[in-house]
């Protein structure tokens, strides 16, 4: 599977980086879906792919 003219993606570091790298991928077979059975299959996967996604914890004040 090439890119079709466009750029290779940015390679990401870390799970944070290949969950969201795969979120988008889904997101545009989301858009290039062409019936609803096809939306309704990816749109399951990207819940499931969001559920992988770690959350951004709040800094901490560190050890007293």
């Amino acid at each position: 599977m090439g890119y079709g003219g466009r750029e290779k993606p940015a390679k990401k570091s870390g799970r944070a980086g290949f969950v969201e790298a795969k979120l988008e991928e889904l997101r545009r077979r989301w858009d290039a879906a062409t019936t609803d059975r096809e939306k309704a299959e990816v749109s399951e996967q990207i819940r499931e792919w969001q559920a992988f996604k770690p959350e951004r914890s709040a800094p901490s004040g560190g050890r007293r």
